[in-house]
């Protein structure tokens, strides 16, 4: 066998380990909680009031919550949610919140009956999930507008 050939056969036969990643998935709470812990973020997993996965982050100085929609009987779910509250006792008023609403793309604020503040962010990931660098753009774009509305509700 000539020496091309073989590293020719050697490049084929490597691929698929390199693309052997797998996919972010939200049927259960791991996939998405590995992801994180494999950042270094400490996380704790839950289920919600409902029996669905439910997880408590720390990720580089960021509390957040990470809920899932979409279940089959607790499994199998769709989508996850990026969440995050702020208790502002009415601090913030519903036209800066709109205002937030307008001017930002992929997370949405509102304000709770309570009077606090909140932020959250739907990630739909479906049957097979997202690649782990996908899913990493949409956490960087979380976090990014978690700070971002941390400084616009001057928390």
């Amino acid at each position: 066998m000539n020496m091309l050939k073989a590293i020719a056969i050697s490049a084929v036969l490597m691929m698929p380990i390199a693309a052997t990643a797998q996919n972010v998935v939200a049927k259960t709470g791991d996939s998405v909680a590995n992801f994180f812990k494999d950042e270094g973020a400490k996380v704790d997993v839950t289920t919600d009031s409902v029996g669905d996965p439910n997880l408590k982050v720390e990720y580089y100085g960021n509390d957040f919550s990470v809920y899932y929609y979409g279940c089959d009987n607790n499994r199998n779910c769709e989508a996850i949610q990026f969440f995050s509250g702020y208790q502002t006792d009415g601090s913030v008023r519903l036209s800066k919140i709109n205002e937030w609403n307008s001017e930002n793309r992929f997370a949405r604020g509102y304000v709770s009956e309570e009077g606090s503040a909140r932020i959250e962010m739907d990630v739909f990931l479906g049957g097979n999930g997202m690649s782990p660098d996908d899913f990493a753009q949409a956490v960087g774009i979380w976090n990014r507008a978690m700070q971002d509305f941390e400084a616009f509700i001057d928390w």
